[in-house]
């Protein structure tokens, strides 16, 4: 391996090593000694543009099958049974121009799950029959996404794109183009996988708490497996759009009946360092909800309610700037929206980039790249081997890269590209009038046309300095109010987390109501309005290496800040200071959309997310519901739990405490919270059929443990590890069901259950109840005959990866606040007691409570899409 030297290192108490090995493969090491779990993602530069056009996903088949047996692990969905052994989790996707493969498992099995991943990177079998068998799991996955807008939406801009560009292609792939003969189409996966599956192609990202000389061996053995040789080259295929597309209005039928708008640019100069920091300002700017963000200038005129924006580089030094505006106008109103953005564009032109803060910027962009990558390690890890598709290799971990002294002829070179004679404007509409045409794969209704529109003529005034985005946060003024005289308010000390100098700390505020006043109504439209409160702090909190979670648990919904311990206090108190300001008119008519629009949302989501919703409603603690927006559940009503690190002082407390006392008055009564138990399900099998709009057929078996138990937490948790596996393997693999099929623990409020899901878009109730019932006997049977020795290996396991995990500073934490409200999560060490001493009766009484003797909901989707 030769050690390559990226500019700076993050100074955050990991160890980092940026290596490239002879062949090719490059190499992120990150030695952690606070990781709670080991993580890797392994990535090739190949993906759906890179596949023959005769074959629309191969790409996608082959990160498929690469699952389907190895060399030297020929079973297939064996990997999912190993990581299921290592309490961990996997997943693979396939995107335009690469494909990547992660999993996070305890510690103790990274090397094992390791090896299997390289050796089905380095020798998949590609087996015809199973090759037929995977095809029709994609296009089971196919007919399940056709009630998926982004299917749709990409189908109807492939109709705008280039048509020589990739972009234009179908690339989800199914058994119409997918239609050779299995040996022929083994022989094209092969041929495809020889050609771009190459280390020179490929990157490897470890994270875990191992020393840099364990990481090492581990990313030599990957390395020694892959095929060596000059990576695929990918050619330029020309400019994203055709001209004469351009001004372009698209309008297609989106099936989620939600209205989303897209501006559209190519930019064909923002490839080097200055045009690229220009693109960063421009997308903070223009996602800002501040007065002077493009946000917050479409919201103050009435036209947006939401405003997100993506960039995408594609060979070629292309990049497609994607700005999704969700309106609050009617389609045919779109020149107000479209005035309305390149109104404040103009403002945005004139607005000196000379008086804008670009230092204070870059001290918080430098400030965050040494507090180093934040949040759960997969996320980050996912991003920075995206940034190995485009980036230098040095320039990896510069993640934030350089803000301050921007070039101005940059920064007008870009906006000289965001003009209206560049745009194109899509826009999804839930009925077909006026849409004759229709997309090959996807049967998606569109038009296109020329967009006959123009901006009023007139110069821009610069943007207010007063509404510019928050690029700095004051700390608090220091009073005198005593802490101690607020008996409502339950404080929970945190003891600083040995995290080797990485600064980082937690702070959580949950807002506590007495069982039954807290519904899901109310608390789905306190989120709301509390996400809009706090949304205008987000800039300056990213910036600053703080990340702010919602949290929901029975009655009760949690705020948590993590982060430097310095910012974290400063964002504390500014955040608080933000829920305690009254919402205007329009702020709280701009959550109360917000909330119906996720109610609609709910409705029309997909079947397993539908029946996951109802059977959470189903076991949720009794509330009472309220009967208009009017009856929702009072913030002043609720008491207050705060966790905070144990080193803040009571200076520090106190800002913060007056604001809960602002917040929630009831803190100066005395704190009596309990947490509400879950529903009981009754013995023997409950219907309950749930309303979908949704063709595809999905079903929830929910099995509830008797009791609570700390036994029942424990060997519950137990036999979900040796059943996953196994139905995953019989209904999905073998059986083809569907393509969501998954068994996984379930527990709520401290009962224990499991969940068996199956979605199928080509089998029948009848079918699935058939075989997840078939499944159950054979289990039954086979768990009978496994050798208790077995069970009690993996029951040692999984205490000694809880065991681990509650040592680490994240479940420390944890375990904190479990104690300090007396939460179920509590127990986790007399869990792992009762797992290391795990008898033979206790393991037959689960398997009894769970089979012989069940408590079960029986969830099944009612088709509400089409009338009867």
């Amino acid at each position: 391996m030769h050690i390559l030297e990226p500019p700076r290192l993050p100074d955050d108490g990991r160890s980092y090593q940026l290596c490239r090995a002879a062949s090719g493969l490059l190499c992120l090491l990150i030695s952690d000694p606070a990781a709670d779990a080991a993580s890797c993602v392994v990535q090739f530069a190949v993906g759906s543009h890179d596949e023959p056009e005769d074959l629309p996903g191969l790409a996608h088949l082959l990160e498929h099958m690469l699952f389907m047996g190895s060399a030297g692990y020929p079973q297939a969905g064996s990997f999912p049974q190993l990581v299921s052994e290592w309490s961990g989790r996997f997943n693979a996707s396939t995107a335009a121009e690469r494909t990547r493969y992660h999993f996070s498992v305890n510690p103790a099995g990274l090397g094992a799950c390791l090896t299997q991943l390289t050796d089905m990177l380095a020798a998949p079998l590609f087996a015809p029959e199973a090759v037929a068998a995977e095809r029709q799991v994609i296009d089971a996955e196919f007919h399940t996404r056709l009630a998926d807008d982004a299917l749709h939406e990409q189908a109807a801009l492939g109709q705008m794109f280039n048509p020589s560009h990739p972009l234009s292609r179908f690339s989800a792939g199914n058994l119409a183009s997918l239609n050779l003969e299995p040996t022929a189409l083994a022989q094209a996966l092969r041929q495809f996988h020889e050609k771009h599956y190459r280390a020179a192609n490929g990157c490897l990202l470890l994270h875990a708490a191992l020393p840099m000389d364990q990481l090492e061996l581990l990313a030599n053995e990957l390395d020694a497996r892959l095929p060596i040789g000059k990576s695929a080259s990918r050619a330029s295929t020309g400019p994203l759009f055709s001209p004469q597309r351009l001004p372009g209005l698209l309008r297609w039928q989106n099936r989620g009946k939600q209205e989303q708008w897209l501006l559209l640019f190519a930019l064909d100069d923002a490839h080097t360092a200055e045009d690229s920091k220009a693109l960063r300002w421009l997308c903070e700017w223009l996602a800002s909800p501040a007065p002077a963000g493009g946000l917050g200038w479409l919201r103050a005129q009435g036209l947006a309610a939401q405003l997100n924006v993506r960039t995408q580089r594609y060979t070629g030094q292309q990049t497609l700037l994607r700005i999704e505006v969700e309106p609050l106008v009617a389609a045919s109103d779109y020149p107000a929206l479209l005035g309305g953005f390149f109104s404040w564009l103009a403002a945005l032109r004139a607005t000196p980039i000379s008086d804008w803060p670009q230092d204070a910027r870059q001290q918080l962009a430098d400030q965050a790249f040494f507090n180093g990558p934040q949040g759960e390690p997969l996320r980050w890890l996912t991003a920075l081997a995206e940034r190995t598709l485009y980036e230098l290799p040095e320039q990896i971990l510069e993640s934030t890269g350089q803000w301050a002294h921007s070039c101005e002829q940059a920064w007008h070179r870009l906006l000289q590209q965001i003009r209206p004679e560049r745009v194109l404007l899509a826009q999804s509409q839930s009925d077909s009038t006026n849409l004759p045409q229709r997309t090959a794969w996807t049967d998606t209704r569109f038009a296109s046309s020329q967009l006959r529109w123009q901006p009023a003529a007139g110069d821009g005034n610069a943007l207010a300095e007063a509404g510019w985005p928050i690029w700095a946060v004051s700390s608090p003024e220091i009073g005198r109010r005593s802490v101690t005289a607020m008996p409502g308010l339950h404080m929970i000390p945190s003891p600083k987390a040995p995290t080797a100098g990485q600064g980082m700390e937690t702070t959580r505020f949950a807002r506590c109501w007495p069982e039954g006043q807290l519904g899901r109504h109310q608390r789905d439209r306190l989120k709301a309005l509390w996400s809009l409160q706090l949304e205008p702090l987000d800039n300056w909190a990213n910036a600053s290496g703080l990340s702010l979670h919602w949290h929901d648990e029975a009655g009760l919904i949690s705020l948590e800040l993590q982060g430097p311990d310095k910012a974290l206090w400063v964002g504390a108190a500014a955040a608080l200071a933000a829920l305690a300001q009254p919402p205007d008119l329009s702020l709280q008519r701009l959550a109360e959309h917000r909330y119906q629009k996720s109610l609609n949302e709910r409705t029309h989501t997909l079947p397993a997310y539908r029946l996951l919703d109802e059977l959470e409603v189903l076991l949720s603690p009794i509330t009472s519901q309220p009967r208009d927006a009017a009856d929702a559940a009072q913030p002043s009503a609720a008491q207050v739990v705060w966790l905070h690190p144990q080193p803040w002082q009571s200076e520090q407390l106190e800002p913060i405490a007056a604001s809960l006392q602002s917040l929630c008055p009831r803190v100066a009564q005395p704190f009596h919270w309990q947490p509400p138990a879950a529903r009981s399900v009754e013995e023997g099998t409950g219907t309950v059929p749930v309303d979908c709009h949704h063709a595809d057929r999905a079903q929830i078996l929910y099995c509830q443990a008797r009791t609570s138990g700390i036994s029942e937490r424990a060997c519950w948790q137990l036999l979900q590890q040796h059943i996953s596996a196994s139905f995953f393997d019989q209904l999905r693999t073998r059986q083809q069901l569907g393509y969501w099929v998954v068994a996984r623990y379930h527990e709520v409020a401290g009962t224990p259950g499991l969940m068996l899901l199956v979605q199928s878009p080509t089998h029948d109730h009848e079918q699935i109840e058939t075989a997840i019932t078939a499944w159950l006997k054979g289990e039954q049977e086979r768990l009978a005959g496994l050798p208790f020795e077995q069970v009690q290996s993996q029951a040692q396991r999984l205490a000694t990866h809880l065991r681990a995990q509650s040592s680490t500073p994240s479940g420390q934490l944890e375990l904190h606040w479990a104690r300090g409200l007396g939460l179920p999560g509590a127990t986790i060490h007399e869990q792992c007691i009762a797992l290391e001493q795990l008898s033979h009766a206790m393991w037959q009484e689960t398997l009894q409570d769970w089979l012989e003797q069940p408590r079960r909901l029986h969830l099944f989707s009612k088709d509400m899409s089409v009338a009867p």
